[in-house]
């Protein structure tokens, strides 16, 4: 059914996007947005999912050992199309596996094919038996309700979020032609609407390599010269102290 299928995405969706959170905010020490979408969904972990539900009938049957290697192929085979596709389209490196061993073209990497396969393991034996009986003991009104708000909002998001893009694309191209005269506070001004794809993907692969590299660099000046105009404003007497010392 239509509504089960939504709800099912979206749980799953949301729930792959307090993992990405909670790993990469640890890792970088700072809380991040892992996700193309600007609101908490991360679709690749919905679409995982729900490819394990409707192969469910295909592996019911067969060891352990052989429906592992199944969910290893399921997500192998989904995060390439995925990384090829916001490459191809958006021109936007999601990640980077080049300095894993085992990677092909930076998309997938054996490592996490083998831990994509481990949580395929838990998700179809452990946890999606009691979140379909959950889903299935919610009044249907309810569901409905809540898969029509669901989808409405993905949709929109997904709109936001690619307009979005295209928009850092031509903001990259005009910047590179102003790059000499363009002032810190406009260009601050001018970037605010980037500043979490730029902070959640420092690495992306941008089509205009070496006008994103302008970019980080006026970036990075911009935010050093925050940082001195906010010491000043709260150290206002260290500039005269370091000048009574010369």
């Amino acid at each position: 059914m239509l509504t089960d299928f939504i709800l099912t995405f979206s749980i799953y969706a949301f729930a792959g996007w307090v993992m990405e959170t909670l790993y990469r905010s640890s890792n970088q020490r700072r809380l991040v947005n892992p996700g193309f979408l600007s609101g908490p969904f991360l679709p690749i972990y919905g679409f995982f999912s729900t490819l394990v539900i409707w192969t469910s009938e295909l592996i019911s049957g067969v060891s352990l050992p052989l429906q592992f290697l199944w969910f290893v192929f399921l997500s192998t085979l989904l995060e390439y199309v995925a990384g090829w596709f916001f490459e191809r389209f958006y021109h936007l490196q999601l990640w980077d596996y080049h300095s894993i061993p085992f990677n092909l073209q930076g998309r997938i990497a054996l490592p996490f094919s083998l831990i994509w396969g481990g949580l395929g393991l838990v998700f179809y034996h452990i946890i999606n038996p009691t979140v379909q009986l959950q889903i299935q003991l919610t009044p249907f009104p309810v569901r409905t309700a809540f898969a029509l708000i669901m989808s409405v909002y993905v949709i929109w998001d997904l709109i936001h979020s690619s307009l979005l893009l295209r928009r850092l694309e031509h903001f990259v191209t005009a910047f590179q032609e102003r790059y000499e005269r363009l002032e810190l506070p406009t260009f601050h001004i001018a970037c605010s609407p980037f500043y979490r794809l730029l902070h959640t993907y420092p690495k992306m692969r941008h089509t205009l390599h070496e006008k994103m590299a302008l970019l980080y660099a006026k970036q990075e000046a911009m935010e050093h010269f925050l940082k001195l105009q906010r010491n000043k404003f709260y150290n206002p007497d260290s500039e005269n102290n370091t000048h009574s010392l010369d």
